[in-house]
């Protein structure tokens, strides 16, 4: 059986900012299994979300996290569950200045019922200041792709409670990636400065060549703006089972998010629509660091 592909989202995003990666590897690799999460819904801290993911992934399987759910990740790679370890642009050591100031305000008093409302919080993502910065095409990120991506986690008072706990928990320290005895990769676009590649390649030097793989141009949310980058480079890392050992059809592509409360998650098939940024765009190559076997 072929391993499962776990995408693990972080605050500010919801499971949304996969799903054109979703969608490609829908028409890619029907054979594949997926299953999507929400950090913030896997448990109250990086750690607490990582032993939950232990509990669902198997040995091969490969877990892909993003942003602020790195940390999370970072914890799951210390548990040796013999899993596979991929993480994407993030905070590997230390809270960017921007994460930090988030952390901050979440530790205010009552943050679930003012900070993060719908209203004020999707605003301030809107903006300069928040993820049009993020992106190469600062469009990208207009009002209802980050309604899309970032409404769910603060949608009603559990969900922001439960986004306000997780990002309370940040400000203790999480696992040095780079120590991880485990399989661990690192898949980064180069032009992010809140996580510059630096800090990636860092880790690289720390583990020997082959760790890093470079998506060109891409800045802190690229897995929105370049899906078929992230979808061609794991489906290459995810080769098919044998012929001989798939049963019937292949399964489908499915999605699986943590419910809030610890809850086992459900799947069900992904929808046939076609989401934005899953066409045929070609992969980017990477200038630097060395490609994934």
């Amino acid at each position: 059986m072929s391993a499962t592909l776990h995408l693990v989202a972080g605050p500010p995003f919801g499971v949304d900012l996969f799903r054109g990666v979703v969608a490609r590897l829908r028409d890619k690799r029907p054979d594949l299994v997926v299953q999507t999460h929400s950090v913030v819904e896997l448990g109250a801290s990086p750690e607490a979300a990582a032993a939950a993911l232990a509990g669902r992934v198997a040995a091969e399987d490969l877990v892909v996290a993003h942003a602020l759910a790195v940390p999370a990740a970072a914890f799951l790679a210390h548990l040796g569950t013999g899993a596979r370890v991929m993480l994407l642009n993030g905070p590997l050591r230390a809270l960017d200045p921007v994460s930090r100031a988030v952390v901050a305000l979440a530790g205010l008093p009552a943050a679930a019922d003012t900070v993060f409302l719908p209203a004020p919080w999707l605003a301030w993502l809107r903006s300069s200041a928040g993820l049009r910065r993020a992106v190469a095409n600062p469009y990208a990120m207009d009002r209802d792709t980050v309604a899309a991506l970032c409404g769910p986690l603060v949608a009603d008072r559990s969900r922001r409670r439960a986004l306000v706990a997780y990002l309370r928990a940040l400000a203790t320290p999480w696992p040095d990636p780079g120590a991880a005895p485990g399989e661990l990769t690192l898949f980064w676009g180069d032009n992010d400065r809140l996580n510059p590649l630096s800090i990636a390649a860092d880790v690289e030097a720390r583990r020997g060549a082959g760790t890093l793989r470079v998506a060109p141009g891409g800045r802190y949310a690229w897995p929105e703006e370049m899906p078929w980058s992230l979808a061609d480079t794991l489906s290459a890392r995810l080769p098919a089972a044998p012929r001989e050992s798939q049963s019937g059809a292949n399964p489908p592509i499915t999605t699986s998010t943590s419910r809030l409360g610890g809850q086992a998650p459900s799947q069900t098939p992904l929808a046939s629509k076609k989401t934005k940024g899953s066409g045929g765009e070609k992969p980017s190559r990477p200038r630097s660091g060395t490609p994934l076997a």
